[in-house]
């Protein structure tokens, strides 16, 4: 097996197989998810087991979970259908994706890391495992779990395939929108979660870094989220307009709404991988403020729906405050 070069709690370089890298990360990890049960006050349970697992075993994995969802839902695709999702997720993923992946699953309550990102991101190993540790926090902090924007998509279109309702679907994709700004806002809460606890546990000089990077990314990407709730508001438009049209415009006017759903289904894909960057900076300004019941409440009950919040956190932190009476 590959072999990989990891830091070690005494600061040495160490070569490893993936059987003792495992056990290291394991052990690590239950260090900090102690010191973040003991910062936070939230009680969660660690892990059941981790694994390391290549490329097309994390795909599959998702896949799964993804499935999973759908069924418990009443929702059932054919092996046929499964297949076709399978190969649009693997061409449509942003480069690398796969490669500094962890995550976990609740059903089993398994870490599932990629092998790509031990072998060649090193670094990147306890930050992003922690980002998991801190999905967990919130998973079982909140009231209700918040659905994923793939699962909310599939269901836009089973739903326009059943119906042929073209207003539902406008509705369906407004939705997925919103649950796109929400998730944005989660994956942000995670990463602000994840370095607070490296930095209480003396990591400073890596959250510095990790911080840094993440404050560059969002400024480069911040314009796909204005993007998206350009889209938005063209739907909107579309649902306000005319409904009894001749053959040709009704032609055209499905042209539109097909490039409409391309333009969604592109800018979620894109921001799906670059959620970090663009919800850290507004998650991290309600941590630091109103701490974890902050978080909470934003998520659950005044979640962020606009992109100029993540472009100016302290405007969603006036509305936060006025809407929660955070000052009695």
């Amino acid at each position: 097996m590959k072999k990989s070069t990891i830091k070690g709690n005494g600061g040495t370089n160490t070569q490893t197989d993936m059987g003792s890298t495992k056990e290291w990360v394991n052990r690590t990890l239950k260090e900090i998810h102690k010191r973040m049960v003991e910062l936070f006050g939230v009680d969660f349970t660690y892990f059941r087991d981790v694994k390391i697992i290549n490329h097309s075993d994390i795909l599959k994995q998702i896949m799964q979970r993804m499935r999973d969802d759908l069924i418990e839902n009443g929702v059932m695709y054919s092996e046929i259908q499964w297949k076709q999702i399978l190969e649009s997720l693997s061409k449509n993923q942003i480069p690398g994706f796969f490669e500094n992946l962890a995550f976990y699953n609740p059903k089993d309550e398994v870490l599932y890391m990629s092998e790509k990102m031990i072998t060649d991101h090193t670094e990147k190993m306890i930050p992003v495992c922690t980002h998991e540790l801190s999905e967990k926090l919130l998973s079982t902090y909140l009231s209700l779990p918040l659905k994923t924007p793939i699962r909310a998509l599939v269901e836009a279109y089973i739903e326009v395939k059943k119906t042929n309702n073209r207003r539902r679907f406008y509705k369906l994709l407004n939705t997925y929108a919103a649950i796109i700004f929400k998730n944005v806002f989660k994956e942000g809460c995670c990463e602000a979660i994840a370095l607070q606890t490296l930095h209480h546990i003396g990591s400073e000089m890596k959250t510095a870094s990790l911080e840094k990077e993440l404050l560059v990314g969002h400024s480069k990407c911040i314009d796909v989220l204005f993007d998206l709730e350009e889209a938005k508001r063209n739907i909107e438009c579309m649902e306000k307009s005319q409904t009894r049209l001749n053959e040709k415009r009704q032609r055209i006017r499905a042209e539109d709404e097909d490039k409409l759903v391309r333009e969604i289904v592109g800018s979620s894909q894109t921001i799906k991988g670059i959620s970090y960057y663009l919800g850290y900076p507004l998650a991290k300004a309600v941590l630091e403020k109103y701490g974890i019941k902050g978080v909470k409440l934003a998520l659950e009950k005044y979640p962020p729906l606009e992109a100029q919040y993540f472009a100016n956190p302290q405007a969603y932190l006036a509305k936060l405050e006025e809407l929660a009476a955070f000052t009695e």
